[in-house]
């Protein structure tokens, strides 16, 4: 499937920064409509402001995709354009600590905003694809769907998880060949995460080599 990305409407979560932020001005250069949405709304506005500057028109939305109604809204948000062409499913959250002494209550934010808020996402984005019987979703998944990561056993949950979820729903709507779900497995990436993950190790974190810059994956 090719899709033109100019006047395309994208959907882009936890867009306000990494690999949310180089992807939306990616898209922007390519001249697509998009509707940006994280929790931070300064620092989300500041990259639909560099979006508008490379081309490519930008909505800030401020969005927690771990509430389902917030999620709704962003998508009747971006559906008051006419269409959603792409919705990439960005958001990631980690927390890095021996199991049993990481709280639970960081375990579960881990599995609500990585899994479950993909799942509002998607829940959010299908209806919209269906309709039009057409549209790409996008998860944002990692490496780790493959590979366990001890010490970040709630974060290796989400992403094996999410990859199931892909599959599952992959499956589902393999009888409509306009829409498709599609997975990114990155590697390690240079983004804030780690320095925003609950960090129950008691020393700086970093990630092992070679370290991904953002701004060089791929493009759209």
């Amino acid at each position: 499937m090719t899709t033109n990305l100019e006047d395309a409407v994208v959907v882009i979560t936890g867009a306000s920064s990494g690999i949310g932020q180089a992807a939306a001005e990616a898209f922007a250069r390519r001249g697509s409509r998009l509707v940006l949405a994280s929790r931070n709304g300064a620092a989300l506005e500041k990259v639909a402001e560099v979006c508008r500057r490379l081309g490519g028109e930008a909505t800030s939305v401020v969005a927690d995709v771990t509430d389902p109604d917030a999620v709704k809204a962003l998508a009747s948000k971006a559906a008051s354009f006419g269409k959603i062409d792409v919705w990439v499913s960005n958001v990631g959250v980690g927390a890095v600590g021996r199991f049993e002494e990481t709280l639970i209550e960081a375990h579960e934010q881990v599995i609500r905003a990585n899994l479950l808020g993909h799942i509002n996402d998607a829940h959010a984005a299908l209806p919209v694809f269906l309709r039009q019987g057409t549209g790409v979703f996008i998860n944002m998944i990692s490496l780790g769907g493959f590979a366990a990561a001890p010490f970040a056993t709630a974060y290796s949950a989400s992403k094996f998880g999410l990859r199931g979820f892909s599959e599952a729903l992959r499956a589902e709507v393999a009888d409509k060949p306009r829409i498709h779900i599609c997975d990114i497995y990155p590697a390690f990436v240079d983004t804030p995460g780690l320095m925003h993950g609950a960090n129950y190790v008691g020393r700086k974190v970093s990630a092992p080599p070679p370290l991904i810059d953002a701004g060089a994956l791929p493009k759209p």
